[in-house]
């Protein structure tokens, strides 16, 4: 802790003597004192991670004791993501009272930067670099900054000046080279390669270089010369390939460009990402020639082979596979995937897919319960095997597996999208809908809602269930209004409005929304709806009305309690709640 405070108050006596060298008056010790203690204090905030409260005893401190260098610089820097415009004037006067000091200066270079104002940055640089000489990395940024502005000559310079310092460097050479192609002196960027090659003959990077020049110039033999030399110190190297890619493409050779690209895949040199472009490059090719695609088997496993760990490659393949209706052959390379990768989540899901549309149960279930192990914290494949188990009748087990993915996602939103998760709860609410269990059914209802304000099945749901219930009329028709709002011609949110209004005694209303629903629905008509036209009816009085609407919905598909209570209605000619 002495180390620390010992750094400070050197800063802050630093900036002490620029004031007093400036011929301004010292400050009371007592002032002083007041400003370095508020100083020392913004550091506590700031390494406990409350940043406002470091600023603003930094600001107090600047208020009681303006233009310390030291309280500038952390003003700047604190400023920097809220109020770029006064983190820059914060910035400015550090440098400008502390001219010496390393780190106040390079702050206000790259305030420079960033609002692109270079020519004060390459200035700033050039002062830096020629007091602080140990600092090598200043000189590769100013040939960049010179660059920008496409001043190449004195890029050039600079990246000798930082030559002369730390010696031949093959990084800086070839920044030379790029720029004396930028600035279109070829001969020089040649003349540069030839001396790197001369001094680093083993360096396959060099010959490639050298021929992608004489490619761009049109040379086209003396560009392939320098790839077969570079093939000769480095076999197969990602670097030559690629361009031999080019070359072959540029002189119209189709067959070499097939063995270039078979050879770019087996590559170990060369990046997944890239592989996946020439991929990409070969099927337009495959499709433009109309050359069978069956050709790729070929090129999917030679990346296998050369990324024997790559998932995602066994993951493409087997995607390739299922578009050329090989169901069997993308299973096994899926169960390879997930074999390489037991966390990845895409191909789990492929080869559920894939087993679930052959039909085979047992190797079905496998794959949930092999998954589920494999990735615990995933909601997914609890809720596919609720699904599952669903579709076999078994719901008390669907039911546990639901609560299971429920579980998953109350402690991690993430983990099931947003389409899933909303049949999960509407899963769920039907459930304890059925059971009569009020309390779980609107807790899901309510989770529904929540989660996703906008989605109007889940707000029809919601606005119906409190109608049926005779609960918090106005909530339920707040949320069925905006359901109607937005689809307006939507029959069930129309039925549900006509039902909410009905039960509110608005009749007339009532009355007007069900016979739109009505009118909406001819092509499809729904029991529910023409029941609770009859229902309204009866309650305008028109009770022949009533019973031709019963009698007309009783005919229909309905089942359990619904029809039963529809019957008493007939029975009685009465309305039954």
């Amino acid at each position: 802790m002495r180390r620390f405070e010992a750094v400070i108050l050197f800063l802050l006596t630093t900036g002490t003597l620029c004031m007093a060298a400036s011929g301004k008056k010292a400050l009371p010790d007592s002032v002083v004192y007041e400003r370095d203690s508020l100083f020392i204090e913004s550091f506590r905030y700031k390494y406990t991670g409350k940043a406002d409260s470091a600023y603003n005893v930094l600001f107090k401190a600047d208020s009681i004791a303006p233009d310390n260098a030291a309280v500038c610089y952390e003003l700047g820097s604190a400023l920097v993501t809220k109020d770029f415009e006064q983190a820059f004037k914060y910035l400015k006067k550090a440098a400008e009272l502390s001219p010496d000091n390393y780190y106040y200066q390079k702050a206000l270079i790259r305030a420079y930067i960033a609002v692109s104002d270079y020519t004060s940055a390459i200035k700033g640089y050039e002062t830096l670099v020629k007091k602080f000489l140990d600092h090598e990395g200043d000189l590769y940024m100013l040939a960049e900054l010179y660059v920008r502005i496409k001043d190449f000559k004195s890029a050039i310079k600079t990246l000798e000046r930082l030559e002369r310092l730390t010696g031949v460097d093959s990084y800086v050479s070839m920044s030379k080279v790029e720029v004396y192609k930028m600035a279109g002196d070829v001969k020089s960027a040649h003349k540069t390669l030839d001396r790197m090659i001369k001094e680093m003959p083993l360096n396959s990077s060099f010959w490639v270089m050298k021929g992608d020049m004489y490619l761009m110039s049109g040379d086209l033999n003396e560009a392939y010369e320098c790839y077969e030399k570079s093939m000769e110190i480095a076999p197969d190297n990602g670097e030559a390939l690629e361009s031999l890619y080019m070359y072959y493409v540029r002189t119209g050779e189709t067959d070499k460009v097939q063995d270039i690209t078979n050879r770019i895949f087996a590559s170990s040199d060369i990046s997944f990402k890239r592989k996946k472009e020439y991929l990409n490059q070969t099927v337009r090719y495959y499709t433009a020639t109309r050359t069978p695609l069956s050709e790729l088997d070929t090129i999917y496993r030679s990346m296998i082979k050369a990324e024997a760990d790559n998932a995602d490659i066994r993951l493409m393949y087997a995607d390739y596979l299922m578009n050329m209706s090989r169901g069997q052959d993308a299973i096994e390379e899926l169960r390879s995937a997930v074999y390489v990768n037991p966390q990845c989540k895409e191909c789990w899901e492929y080869l559920l897919y894939q087993t679930a549309q052959s039909n085979d149960s047992i190797m079905t279930e496998k794959v949930l319960s092999d998954a589920m192990d494999a990735i615990p914290e995933s909601a997914d494949f609890y809720y596919y095997s609720g699904i599952w188990n669903y579709s076999k009748g078994m719901t008390d087990k669907a039911l546990d597996y639901m609560l299971k993915a429920d579980s998953i996602v109350s402690v991690s939103e993430k983990s099931l999208n947003d389409n899933n998760k909303k049949d999960l709860w509407n899963y769920l609410f039907n459930y304890y809908y059925q059971k009569g269990d009020n309390e779980k059914k609107y807790l899901y209802l309510e989770k529904a809602v929540k989660a996703f304000p906008d989605d109007l099945a889940g707000l029809n749901n919601y606005a119906y269930i409190l109608a049926e219930d005779n609960t918090d009329l106005d909530k339920a028709e707040a949320m069925s209004k905006k359901t109607v709002d937005k689809e307006p011609l939507q029959s069930l949110y129309l039925d549900t409005y006509a039902y909410i209004l009905m039960k509110k005694g608005q009749l007339t209303y009532a009355k007007f929304y069900i016979e739109q629903a009505l009118e909406y629905m001819k092509s499809n008509p729904d029991a529910v709806i023409i029941e609770h036209y009859g229902d309204i009816l009866f309650k305008l009085g028109d009770v022949d009305g009533a019973m031709e609407q019963w009698k007309r919905s009783y005919v229909m598909e309905r089942e359990g309690a619904d029809k039963e209570k529809l019957k008493q209605k007939i029975d009685k000619k009465q309305y039954v709640e």
